[in-house]
C-alpha cells in the first residue's frame, strides 16, 4: 500500500511540475552560457576625449568599446547633425578624407585606411563609429 503512495503522489509532484510552469534545466549550464554571451557585449565605457588618438565630440554620449588585438572600435551617439559631425571630424583630423555619403553614412578614412570614422544619421543626432586596425593602434 505504501508502495502505491509514493508512486501516487510521484505521479503528482510530476504533473503539478509540468503545469506549473517550474523547469529542472541545468541551471549551472544557463548561468555559464549567460555569463559568457555577457563577456562578448562591448564595454559601455564614460565617452573620453579621444579614442586611439582619434578626437570625441565633448556631447558623445553612450559611447561602448570594443578593443580587440587586431581592430578598436568605438561606438557614441552625439545630438549633433550629421553635417556637424563631418565637419567636427574635418576640423580636428584634416588628413581623414571624405568619401561620399552612402545612405546617409558618411566615411571618413586616413591615407592607409588604419583609422575609419562612419558618420550616420540617427534620430535624434548622429551615431558615430570609429575603428582603427592594428597598425596604427
Amino acid at each position: 500500500m505504501k508502495n502505491l503512495d509514493i508512486k501516487k503522489l510521484a505521479l503528482c509532484l510530476t504533473v503539478f511540475a509540468s503545469t506549473s510552469g517550474s523547469s529542472y534545466g541545468d541551471t549551472v549550464s544557463v548561468n555559464a552560457a549567460s555569463k559568457s554571451a555577457f563577456a562578448k557585449q562591448p564595454t559601455l565605457v564614460s565617452c573620453p576625449s579621444e579614442f586611439q588618438q582619434v578626437k570625441i565630440s565633448e556631447e558623445a554620449r553612450q559611447c561602448q568599446a570594443f578593443d580587440e588585438s587586431m581592430t578598436a572600435v568605438m561606438v557614441y551617439h552625439s545630438p549633433r547633425s550629421t553635417r556637424e559631425m563631418l565637419g567636427f571630424y574635418q576640423a580636428a583630423h584634416p588628413l581623414l578624407k571624405a568619401h561620399s555619403p552612402v545612405s546617409g553614412r558618411t566615411l571618413l578614412t586616413s591615407e592607409d585606411k588604419a583609422i575609419r570614422v562612419v558618420i550616420s544619421p540617427d534620430n535624434a543626432g548622429s551615431q558615430i563609429d570609429i575603428l582603427v586596425t592594428s597598425n596604427s593602434k
